[in-house]
């Protein structure tokens, strides 16, 4: 059994003898900290009343320290990672790797410069008031202390909160999901390492989840809690929020994609089923942006079945070369189900005829049932893509993603169109699993989302020259 330390405790609680948690996976023993009540209390008082600083510059820096280390495959911790995480998550190896250098790009010095660059117009204003064009001065404050809640169906991904929380100067606390509680943790733990000045500004712990009095507690706390789940965690936690505090929540999604009838000739259908596959593969749809359909466009060289069936065979190939993370009891029965009702409707098409690690369905009715995921993928024919009108409008709240293969024209055609309906990502079929820490997540900026913006007003400045002892 391999045992490995995950969390993150600041230095200033090491008088408090917290234990760990302990979760195995299979040959891997991960240990993370657990407060109880009392020791979490000080623990988040202490972190608050901590008033040492550090720089915005030096923050940068270390981060993309950081990342350069874990973008080396021969670091110890990138080999940790590579090794270790298949275990916990259950997803292939290869697919693991490609996927966290993709992600971790996003996160060297020059992409953090430009996500800051992107949300103010002065970086400055996150460490001093700076001048503002109406008049008068502004300064960008992060919460006193943020909870952070993580899921753990996509790895890596609690570093995009926790690098937006350290870019606003802030201080957090992040509760790691029990079904991936090892990345962001030795991440920290790296990080610590290369800049001791961060170190009593976050913490990475563990409990329960249900555990309501801790759960509390660390909510009670925070000016500000960032979470991700399903859609009824999240109530559960808005349930428990004071009105002075701010929620920013990441919810469940509907993400899809569509594909222009121009785009569906013998020269590019093959590329465009490649890029399709892949984003129905990657993290088998486990991500807010994955698809769960595509809706194929009529009159094309290639019908919408045609192009179903060669989705089908081309999920076959990635099976055999990044195969399916073994599916919970609890996710092979409702994939069952799901197939079984689909059988039952009528009016719809299955490939493969018998069961395998993924699915494919193709129906001319524009209806659909919500995909189990892990490889479950619906194409749905539409005479032309403004025909999905009607099976999206009761699902606005929740659209999120669309990966749309058309000529330019038509793209900002739909980007206009579905904009209005609620969707706040348009992207290509080969990006839907690949954003940018920058992107407006939801509809939103993600930094601007975690600071309170204070205005000196340009009449008190000019009230304030009277006092001067200089003045006349």
């Amino acid at each position: 059994m391999i045992n490995i330390n995950c969390g993150y405790l600041p230095p200033i609680v090491n008088d408090l003898a917290i234990e760990n948690r302990e979760l195995i996976f299979d040959s891997i023993r991960i240990q993370v900290p657990a407060p109880n009540v009392e020791q979490l209390k000080i623990m988040i008082e202490r972190m608050k009343n901590d008033s040492s600083e550090i720089s915005l510059t030096e923050i940068i820096a270390a981060i993309d320290k950081a990342i350069l280390c874990l973008l080396d495959r021969q670091n110890s911790l990138r080999k940790k990672y590579e090794k270790i995480l298949p275990i916990i998550t259950g997803y292939d190896s290869e697919i693991l790797r490609l996927a966290l250098t993709k992600f971790l790009l996003n996160f060297r010095k020059h992409e953090l410069r430009r996500w800051l660059a992107e949300n103010f117009e002065n970086p400055n204003i996150l460490e001093e008031f700076v001048p503002r064009m109406h008049g008068g001065y502004s300064r960008a404050f992060a919460p006193q202390m943020c909870a952070h809640i993580w899921a753990g169906n996509v790895p890596a991904l609690p570093l995009w909160s926790l690098v937006a929380n350290l870019l606003v100067k802030g201080k957090l606390i992040g509760k790691v999901s029990s079904s991936e509680p090892s990345f962001i943790g030795l991440f920290c733990q790296l990080l610590i390492r290369i800049e001791p000045k961060l170190a009593n500004k976050l913490a990475i712990l563990s409990w329960q989840g249900g555990d309501e009095e801790r759960e509390q507690t660390l909510i009670d706390s925070s000016d500000c809690v960032l979470a991700y789940g399903n859609n009824q965690t999240m109530a559960a936690i808005q349930a428990k929020l004071s009105p002075a505090s701010h929620f920013i929540s990441f919810g469940n999604k509907l993400s899809f994609g569509v594909i222009h009838h121009q785009v569906l000739n013998a020269e590019k259908v093959n590329h465009i089923v490649h890029e399709a596959a892949k984003a129905v593969v990657y993290y088998d749809q486990q991500g807010c942006y994955s698809p769960q359909i595509y809706f194929v466009e009529g009159g094309g060289q290639v019908s919408p079945r045609e192009f179903a069936l060669m989705l089908a065979g081309e999920l076959r190939a990635y099976e055999k070369r990044y195969p399916l993370r073994k599916l919970s009891l609890e996710e092979a029965y409702l994939r069952s189900q799901w197939r079984e009702k689909i059988e039952w409707q009528g009016g719809c098409e299955i490939f493969p005829a018998h069961p395998e690690n993924w699915l494919v369905t193709y129906s001319q009715a524009l209806t659909f049932s919500p995909s189990p995921l892990s490889r479950v993928i619906q194409v749905i024919a539409v005479d032309q893509w403004e025909d999905i009108d009607n099976l999206l409008v009761n699902k606005l709240s929740i659209l999120q993603s669309v990966g749309v293969a058309a000529p330019t024209e038509s793209l900002f055609k739909m980007a206009n169109h579905w904009g209005k309906l609620g969707v706040t990502r348009v992207t290509s079929l080969s990006a839907m699993m690949q954003v940018h820490p920058a992107w407006n997540s939801d509809g939103y900026s993600l930094l601007r989302e975690l600071v309170r913006i204070v205005d000196i007003d340009s009449a008190s400045l000019r009230d304030s020259e009277r006092w001067n002892s200089y003045r006349d």
